[in-house]
């Protein structure tokens, strides 16, 4: 796989071959900006009728979607790693969340969602990062934060049972 260099703004058609998530559960429209040296990504996410978490009845989607909306951020920023070294992606599993802080009970359809994170800590393949989402109605106030670890690995045998 030859190193490739990605723009900051990382549109669509683009991002949907970082990630593995696919179809309707592929909920990033586009990135904004990353660092792989920083471990730093923003996303945006529009949210729409049609998209697979919206409920008619508060005409958008609860707040708890951000987390989900982070967590592919984390991946995307990995994703974008891979490409710009060269590696394929590491499958990444979720291990823990904490202080997880909601301050709107949900997103309005016809807003967009942006998110970002940053890497806090790293121990071997453990990775937490900080993920914070914003509606595009209070881009200055922080919605929803939440700190996420993760093991990324490429050998997938350290889950299997011994």
């Amino acid at each position: 796989m030859e190193p490739r260099k990605l723009p900051q703004t990382v549109p669509f058609e683009e991002l949907y071959y970082l990630l593995p998530h696919k179809d309707s559960m592929f909920l990033l429209d586009h990135l904004t900006a990353h660092d792989i040296e920083e471990r730093t990504l923003e996303s945006e996410s529009l949210i729409t009728k049609d998209h697979i978490f919206y409920n008619e009845d508060i005409d958008g989607i609860n707040s708890y979607v951000a987390f989900e909306l982070i967590a592919q951020s984390i991946s995307a920023l990995s994703g974008v790693t891979g490409c710009e070294r060269g590696e394929p992606p590491k499958p990444g599993f979720l291990l823990s969340l904490l202080s997880y802080e909601a301050k709107v009970p949900y997103f309005k359809a016809g807003t967009s969602v942006h998110v970002k994170i940053k890497k806090v800590d790293e121990l071997d393949n453990i990775l937490t990062y900080y993920g914070e989402a914003s509606s595009s109605e209070n881009p200055d106030e922080v919605a929803v934060a939440v700190t996420v670890s993760v093991m990324e690995t490429t050998d997938l045998r350290v889950l299997e049972n011994r």
